[in-house]
């Protein structure tokens, strides 16, 4: 029973370890006005767009412009974004050798004339003094600052995701105990003043970089940029997956898939013994009618602390509620399930298809 403790103990340790210290936005804006240029690149992103624009129209400063990137798409994207007045950008057909996002994002930034570049996802939501405080931690940090937005999990099926929104943020590496350097830059929300852009190649040199802002992260940090990282919790946010738990389960695997291999070794030993402690706990549960009381207070304690620790681990990265918790043994089994599939698109078919268009994993990405 000592060697199971020590096990289970060390396991559950770990989730401690990758996610020591969250770093959120602070409170405080910037000293000096600043103009900021905002783009969006969406693909049909219709509806979504319908809950950003509000938000970036009520924000506590002025923008200097908000630009949104018309991908192909084949709804109402480039109506929607007339409605409310924004300037829609339509790129050419896509070249050779670029991937949609970074084509869409090198075109806004093209048009854009501020000197802050803010690029946003469509499925977001920014708090009213959101960009005022990303304009402060810039003018504290300068470079890149990257932010990834606090998941709002509305129904069952969403709450699924909690899991995985942790592992994204320990696998950035930057909120570990040992607080190295980040991985990169998370995609969602993205802050860099024009010169930085253009000393680092923009999006034009990563343009075949699937996780283009992982790339982007890394290029700048190889030119002594300085690249922050913080959560989104109270500034900024988004809902994915409310479609049910068929379009998350292949969202996630499209994800993992994706960014599997550009975990750095210390986050993604620390993350798999922790979900390899979680998984045992899950597999065990059945067995614990036909075994001893020690055996079945040890586990259990251990099913408590687990559920504590997600609870805890989840307030700044995600909505998460007691019962989702205590229903972590079910997380972790569909966990295991879903990065199975993303292992096989990954090494076996090594492509995933995204907003209809397939994407290579291979590291050219796709043309």
């Amino acid at each position: 029973m000592f060697s199971t403790i020590l096990y289970l103990s060390i396991m559950w340790l770990c989730g401690w370890f990758m996610l020591w210290n969250i770093r959120t936005l602070s409170s405080r804006g910037p000293h000096e006005p600043r103009s900021v240029s905002v783009i969006i690149p969406a693909r049909n992103e219709e509806a979504n767009l319908k809950n950003l624009l509000p938000t970036l129209s009520n924000q506590s400063m002025k923008l200097h412009e908000v630009i949104v990137v018309n991908d192909d798409s084949e709804d109402r994207t480039e109506e929607v974004a007339r409605e409310f007045g924004v300037t829609v950008v339509k790129p050419e057909r896509l070249p050779i050798g670029w991937l949609g996002k970074p084509w869409a994002c090198w075109n806004g930034a093209k048009h854009a004339t501020g000197s802050l570049l803010l690029f946003l996802d469509a499925d977001l939501e920014i708090e009213q003094d959101g960009i005022e405080r990303l304009c402060g931690e810039w003018e504290r940090n300068r470079g890149l600052i990257s932010v990834q937005p606090f998941h709002q999990m509305k129904s069952a099926s969403e709450k699924f995701s909690s899991l995985f929104n942790i592992i994204v943020m320990a696998a950035m590496q930057c909120f570990t105990i040992f607080r190295k350097k980040p991985a990169g830059a998370f995609g969602p929300c993205l802050m860099i003043d024009r010169v930085t852009y253009t000393e680092i190649g923009g999006h034009e040199g990563i343009k075949h970089q699937v996780l283009e802002h992982m790339e982007m992260g890394r290029v700048a940090m190889n030119q002594d940029m300085n690249v922050t990282c913080f959560s989104g919790y109270k500034a900024v946010y988004f809902r994915m997956y409310s479609e049910g738990l068929t379009a998350l389960f292949f969202g996630w695997c499209k994800s993992f898939a994706l960014g599997s291999a550009k975990t750095p070794l210390m986050p993604l030993v620390l993350t798999v013994a922790w979900i390899t402690g979680g998984i045992s706990l899950a597999i065990q549960l059945p067995f614990l009618l036909v075994q001893e009381f020690n055996e079945v207070m040890m586990w259990g304690i251990f099913y408590l602390l687990y559920a504590i620790q997600i609870k805890a681990l989840m307030k700044k990265v995600g909505t998460n509620s007691i019962l989702s918790a205590l229903s972590h043994p079910a997380h972790f089994l569909f966990f295991s399930v879903v990065y199975i599939w993303s292992f096989i698109l990954s090494v076996i078919k090594k492509e995933v298809k995204w907003k209809g268009r397939e994407i290579s994993v291979s590291e050219k990405g796709d043309a």
